[in-house]
């Protein structure tokens, strides 16, 4: 008996947690909505993907430990899972994705600006050449703002190529990684209509 409770109450705070408000912003503070734009989207998104992906696989930039069993470290300032989160009352019933798109994508670019900022921290090469080229090429090119304009995060970090550096490395990575997941499925969805 007390096993159902528990799997209800479980099943009540996922319901919660999916659910959204919407909560007015102040008088007359009126942002640009944020749209993507550009054919090209699905396939830059893609290929950060892969290169966030082949980045992890990289055994160098992790020696002294085993990236694959550490945690995932993302970033939780955003919203993104919140509003790029379906809708929906069912959402394991229904076909169509019911976001607000506008949230989704603004969450989309915060987070982007922030791991750009933090892999850029690392000042490493390969980072550089593939993740942060990766990014940029996302906010180049797919978002209707100026999306290169933002101030940057603060993000600071240890310049040293220390066990900890690159421990930490490989969480944030992970966590990117899941987001790049996330960025994928909602640029799917999107540019599908």
């Amino acid at each position: 008996m007390l096993l159902f409770f528990v799997k209800d109450l479980a099943v009540s705070i996922l319901c919660l947690a999916l659910c959204r408000f919407g909560v007015a912003g102040p008088v007359g503070a009126r942002e640009s909505p944020v749209s993507l734009t550009g054919t090209t989207c699905n396939a830059l998104a893609r290929s950060l993907l892969w290169n966030v992906s082949a980045v992890l696989a990289m055994d160098h930039l992790f020696s002294g430990f085993d990236c694959t069993q550490q945690n995932a470290k993302v970033h939780l300032r955003t919203q993104t899972v919140a509003t790029c989160t379906p809708l929906n009352a069912d959402c394991a019933h229904s076909t169509a994705l019911n976001i607000d798109e506008n949230e989704c994508l603004k969450s989309i670019l915060e987070d982007l600006h922030y791991y750009r900022e933090k892999f850029q921290a690392y000042s490493n090469p390969e980072l550089t050449k593939t993740v942060v080229r990766s990014i940029d090429d996302l906010l180049q090119n797919c978002f209707s703002v100026s999306a290169m304009d933002k101030s940057p995060a603060e993000v600071s970090m240890d310049h040293q190529k220390s066990f900890e550096e690159r421990l930490q490395l490989c969480k944030v990575l992970k966590g990117f990684n899941l987001r790049t997941i996330t960025i994928n499925r909602v640029f799917n969805h999107i540019l599908a209509k």
